[in-house]
């Protein structure tokens, strides 16, 4: 059976110590989340912090709480008190949660807790690396632990790792801000999968990492060296039927009263209440409290008719902390409640209940099926489980949601009233729109919501996630496969030495040599010659240079003696050794002048950009543009291109960061099949790093070695990591060391 190490910031188990003593118990979070049949099936081990901080365990307590926790699945981790405290209420939840969240104006910057963030992390990695063995899965939980992956590969590089953020993930322009934003985006991606809550936080991940990186993605993989990872959206469920079931027990026949029950139906009876709101939420500045507050009493202002009618219970849960941000929010809370029901409760009404305390799962069931509107206003979520937990509470379809459009569940759940948090008008309105609504509305626009809370349960979530880790996992090793490593190099050379009349197809950018801002500074160097001297000095060689390069610059930097052939423009120019270019077939060169100014505008409408003009094709470079402005602009470009060319025979090629237009018809498959021509060679290799190398390994021979640079998909037949493993083999094929 694979076993599945989950690392997760506090272990979710409740350790509290009594005469000398220590007493376990699950975490209420673990009993009701529906995930203890996958657990089991996955044979789970647990790794994270106890929740006893501020503490500094002696080796006996530590040897002893080891033991006990391990009939649990439970492995701790035990930092020191100070380093804890500056990891957790330092790093974590004063600079990546309010960061990550969009506010700014809570986040701290400071060295020594990042320093202590590292180090935790490394304990973490340390404590997993002596439990975890090959063949094992490790799942990352949240933004405590974005150091941990890359951690674990460079010691571990073959065990599957998952990450997945609980919380949201900023715009670049926002995470940007961090000082140590490149060390985070590293660390994250050495996981091979990495999850989000919505499509949303996915974008602007890729976004950092394109960025920070200059790595780009493909259908949402990105490739970083021979290594290919996931980024997806898998958004978080609850445990439908633990909540639905409760409410119907609730309001069957044999129910019994809870003192919930007996507080909300008192509430409700002493103060003739025709409606009962409910807001849950912790007390915490992401969560908009006051903005709730406020809005309500915006409402009974708005509309008066429904003052002594409708009641609002607020359920602010302590968060833990105690920082003067947290104080500072608990007070000005106080403050508006007390003013609030001066202003406008009477003796038998009161506007707001307000509960600064934390309720049992059962408890909140009790809250969501006896009341009739939620307003959950978060300013910014990553999910909100409380939204979802209220609809599959309510027994008999009815109830409305309203719902802060910056939660991530608002991209799931559309059918509630969705508001923006800061709008206290449009929040009254939809107040007065949920009091009002018809029964019928009310049951139609839930029953959606709970078929699709039922479909995609927590359970779902987890097994999904898994999946698609397992999958990627195959891709990977598919990948694998087809790697040019040193043993297939060596295979490879033996092949080559033992036949006599080879073609060798060479591309050169990003292939013979690396890619540079400058078009022009890549040109060959000392090393490159060399290897191609030699080559070209076998008399059993046709080498063939394939080049989108115009004529004039592979003219400069190759002497026409050389016995190389050379292929320019993709295919449009021809040289031979020892004779002049020329073209294989006479091409227009008119259209130009319609296309030229299309470019034109586009060099001036994105930074740093810039033509190549060549003799038969035009060349719109961005490679120095911002990353994303770029590709945005030659999504734009090529899309009227495409209106402007039809009629002209001519082809888009979109290349890496540049968009290239030239004769229909023309490319280096075709030149290729040109060279090889009649001719049998026992021995045809060709490599190349873009998509208009493809054409050239779509017209290869079967048995032919085709091999792309770089692990994008491809029709070649390998693929080699990079530039200095090309030049490798190239040299290997003529000298037994190449590291001289």
């Amino acid at each position: 059976m694979k076993r599945l190490i989950l690392a997760s910031n506090v272990l979710p188990v409740d350790i509290t110590r009594k005469n000398g003593n220590y007493q376990i118990k699950k975490a209420d979070e673990q009993t009701i989340s529906g995930l203890q049949d996958f657990y089991s099936e996955c044979e789970s081990r647990w790794i994270g912090l106890t929740n006893f901080e501020n503490h500094n365990f002696t080796p006996e307590q530590i040897s002893r709480l080891e033991k006990e926790l391990s009939p649990h699945q439970c492995i701790p981790v035990f930092p020191r008190a100070h380093d804890r405290n500056l990891y957790s209420h330092g790093f974590s939840r004063n600079t990546l949660w309010p960061l990550f969240h969009y506010f700014t104006e809570h986040v701290t910057y400071s060295e020594v807790s990042w320093k202590a963030y590292v180090k935790v992390n490394k304990l973490f990695a340390s404590k997993i690396l002596e439990t975890i063995e090959e063949g094992d899965t490790l799942w990352i939980h949240d933004y405590h632990l974005l150091m941990l992956p890359q951690m674990i590969r460079e010691q571990k590089p073959g065990v599957s790792i998952g990450l997945f953020i609980h919380i949201p993930f900023p715009s670049f322009e926002i995470f940007r801000l961090l000082p140590w934003r490149t060390e985070i985006i590293e660390g994250m991606l050495g996981a091979d999968l990495i999850g989000f809550q919505t499509y949303d936080y996915v974008r602007h991940f890729m976004s950092s990492v394109r960025r920070l990186l200059g790595v780009d993605s493909v259908f949402n993989r990105i490739s970083i060296g021979e290594r290919t990872l996931k980024v997806d959206v898998f958004p978080k469920g609850i445990n439908y039927d633990r909540f639905r079931n409760k409410a119907l027990e609730i309001h069957g026949k044999h129910a019994r009263y809870s003192q919930i029950q007996e507080e909300m139906k008192l509430f409700k009876e002493s103060g003739n209440l025709e409606k009962l709101i409910v807001s849950i939420g912790k007390l915490d500045y992401t969560k908009g409290i006051p903005q709730r507050i406020r809005a309500f009493e915006r409402f009974i202002q708005t509309y008066p008719k429904y003052q002594a009618k409708v009641s609002m219970i607020i359920q602010a849960i302590p968060s833990g902390e105690t920082s003067d941000s947290f104080f500072n929010l608990k007070s000005k809370v106080d403050e508006l409640v007390g003013r609030i029901n001066g202003n406008y409760g009477t003796i038998t009404w009161t506007p707001i209940r307000y509960l600064n305390q934390s309720y049992s799962v059962d408890e909140r069931i009790d809250l969501y099926s006896l009341s009739d509107i939620a307003l959950i206003l978060p300013l910014r979520d990553g999910m909100n489980m409380v939204a979802k937990e209220f609809v599959a509470s309510r027994h008999d379809g009815t109830g409305v949601l309203i719902l802060s459009e910056l939660a991530g569940a608002s991209k799931e759940m559309h059918e509630a009233l969705l508001v923006n948090p800061n709008d206290l008008d449009a929040i009254a309105e939809a107040i007065r729109e949920a009091i009002e609504m018809p029964r019928e509305e009310q049951i139609r626009r839930n029953t959606v919501m709970m078929m699709r809370l039922q479909r995609y349960t927590v359970t779902r979530w987890a097994r999904e996630f898994i999946s698609s880790l397992e999958g990627i996992k195959e891709i990977q090793e598919f990948t694998l496969a087809r790697k040019i490593n040193i043993t297939r190099m060596r295979q490879l050379v033996a092949r080559y030495q033992e036949t006599k009349k080879r073609i060798l197809f060479l591309d050169y950018d990003g292939t013979l040599t690396w890619f540079t801002k400058n078009p022009e500074d890549a040109r060959p160097d000392k090393e490159l010659y060399e290897i191609l001297k030699r080559l070209a000095g076998d008399p059993n060689n046709t080498i063939v240079i394939i080049s989108g390069r115009d004529k004039e610059t592979l003219s400069r930097w190759f002497d026409p003696d050389w016995n190389i052939h050379f292929v320019a423009e993709h295919g449009v120019w021809f040289r031979e050794p020892g004779e002049d270019w020329h073209m294989k077939e006479q091409i227009n060169n008119e259209w130009k002048e319609s296309i030229e100014p299309l470019l034109e505008y586009y060099v001036d409408q994105t930074p740093k950009s810039f033509i190549e003009y060549k003799n038969f094709s035009l060349v719109w470079h961005y490679r120095k543009s911002d990353p994303d402005l770029g590709l945005q602009r030659a999504w734009e470009l090529k899309d009227e291109l495409l209106t402007l060319t039809s009629n002209l025979n001519l082809e888009i090629m979109d290349g890496d960061k540049v968009l290239e237009i030239k004769y229909s018809g023309i490319n280096k498959g075709r030149a290729a099949a040109q060279k090889m021509g009649e001719s049998e060679f026992d021995f045809v290799f060709a490599v190349g790093d873009d998509w208009t190398d493809e054409d050239t390994f779509e017209a290869m021979p079967e048995e032919a070695y085709s091999i792309k640079v770089g692990t994008k998909t491809t029709k070649a037949s390998y693929y080699i990591e990079s530039v200095d493993l090309v030049r490798e083999l190239l040299c290997r094929f003529t000298k037994e060391k190449c590291d001289e």
